[in-house]
């Protein structure tokens, strides 16, 4: 809560201090008293503009970034609407949620996975009422993330399931597609929760294509030892401000690297993908980072 006050006083002090210091300057050079903004105008003018865009216009830039992923070669496909962070009761509430169900609906998935951080707080947990909007071929499935053991995992997860979401805690389920199955298996947060590798891919027949849906990516090590063929997360935010040719700027909290950001990694012949998120925590920001429903088309 401290860092938010702090984000957002440092929002609020340049959206207000900038324009109240172009008046003056300018005032002042009516006068004869100055020079008018000069390079020190320029340079806040700069950062106004980059602030203004980052904290209310690119975070309501919902994208829809498809993907190709291959974990086999039998020839059969499973497309896969993946989002995580929503982060309801804090920056985001149920109209957001609204908005990115609809964006969802509209790809026609074969399945809707939710890879956790799903709300913020108590709030949150109160807003969760567009889920039951979700329309896929085969469901909807989510995991709890850190945040949502903050908020009240118990609370949290009843509030999921009741708006037809199945929340997944180390278990896994079939997922039909064209002709074949996939098994979906659900990890329960690797900080917060106790993630019990063994019992979520206790029931996963020998052979059987496999995709773990988890929150935090520090989980992949863990998948490839089981050799998993997917694993797919999402947590870091892929950063949430980023800058050109820099990345990241603010520390992700993953332990296995900070090169994890967002998209497609391989660990051996296990893959992980990393949704962006559509939410925030933390700073009320998104800088060349938008919210992003990520579409996979996966071939097993």
């Amino acid at each position: 809560m401290i860092e938010t006050l702090v984000f957002d006083s440092l929002i609020a002090f340049v959206v207000g201090a900038v324009p109240v210091y172009f008046a003056v300057a300018v005032r002042r050079q009516r006068e004869g008293k100055g020079t008018g903004p000069g390079i020190l105008g320029a340079v806040g003018a700069l950062v106004w503009i980059v602030v203004v865009y980052g904290s209310f216009i690119e975070p309501r830039m919902l994208e829809v970034r498809r993907y190709d992923l291959n974990i086999g070669d039998g020839g059969r496909t499973l497309t896969v609407a993946l989002i995580s962070d929503t982060h309801l009761g804090q920056y985001r509430h149920e109209e957001w949620l609204r908005t990115v169900v609809d964006r969802v609906d509209a790809l026609a998935p074969d399945v809707v996975l939710i890879a956790g951080d799903v709300v913020s707080n108590a709030v949150g947990i109160g807003e969760l009422g567009p889920l039951r909007g979700l329309k896929s071929r085969y469901g909807s499935y989510a995991v709890l993330g850190n945040w949502d053991y903050q908020a009240g995992a118990v609370d949290a997860r009843k509030a999921i399931e009741a708006q037809g979401v199945e929340v997944l805690t180390n278990e896994s389920v079939p997922i039909a597609a064209d002709g074949g199955g996939v098994r979906l298996a659900g990890l329960d947060d690797v900080r917060y929760g106790k993630p019990d590798i063994d019992a979520a891919l206790a029931e996963v027949p020998p052979g059987t294509p496999t995709i773990l849906l988890v929150h935090n990516p520090d989980a992949a090590p863990l998948a490839e030892s089981r050799g998993i063929n997917l694993v797919l997360a999402g947590h870091t935010h892929a950063g949430q401000v980023r800058l050109p040719l820099v990345g990241p700027v603010p520390k992700m909290p993953i332990r296995i690297g900070q090169q994890f950001d967002k998209g497609l990694f391989y660990f051996g012949p296990t893959r992980l993908f990393i949704t962006p998120g559509v939410g925030e925590s933390g700073t009320r920001a998104r800088l060349f980072n938008p919210p992003e429903i990520s579409f996979l088309r996966i071939t097993y």
